[in-house]
């Protein structure tokens, strides 16, 4: 009987051990949004406007907000950039629970082309309030609360583009807006 007891323990033991040999942690992805290089151009050459039709829209917890200070290919004149992560998170889930782990992480100027004209000079700043507010709410939130807060980063198809020498390609904040909202699907 001690033969056959020790003889289990071992199996479970090595069981243990093996299964834990061979399983994978999830590992958290970043992808950059807009691609560090493409076809940029600098403010000298000026870029039409999108026409605001189809939007990337892009559901999820932010993963903070940082300001870099930077400067304009070709120009030298100083730009100061937002990166702003956010994990993706499946809204209004069919139950196919995926991407778990991808960061977005979103790269916009801090001003407009051209705060004059633009139709909201202060979407760089909403982004900002909307990331801080939505941070404090998860912070806050009742263990019971029914819904999850999360942000909201648009971006329209053929969205202007600077070409930066630290941050690489970012978009001009007139071309994203930000905002939060609620679902009732939980974050990863």
């Amino acid at each position: 009987m001690k033969k056959g007891g020790w003889l289990f323990l071992v199996s479970a033991a090595l069981l243990l051990v093996s299964s834990s040999a061979f399983a994978q942690a999830k590992q958290i992805r970043h992808e950059r949004h807009p691609a560090t290089t493409a076809e940029a151009t600098s403010s000298v050459a000026p870029q039409t406007q999108p026409d605001y039709v189809y939007f990337s829209i892009f559901d999820g917890m932010p993963m903070g907000l940082q300001l870099h200070h930077d400067t304009e290919v070709n120009t030298g004149r100083p730009v100061d950039v937002y990166v702003f992560p956010i994990e993706l998170q499946v809204m209004n889930s069919d139950g196919n629970f995926e991407p778990v782990g991808l960061i977005i992480d979103n790269f916009y100027t801090a001003r407009a082309v051209n705060p004059l004209t633009a139709p909201n000079p202060n979407n760089a700043r909403d982004c900002k309030a909307w990331n801080t507010l939505v941070l404090n709410e998860m912070k806050n939130r009742g263990p019971n609360s029914p819904t999850w807060s999360y942000v909201e980063f648009t971006v329209p198809q053929g969205a202007r583009v600077l070409q930066t020498n630290e941050d690489g390609q970012v978009f001009w904040s007139d071309d994203v807006e930000c905002w939060g909202s609620r679902d009732r699907f939980p974050p990863f």
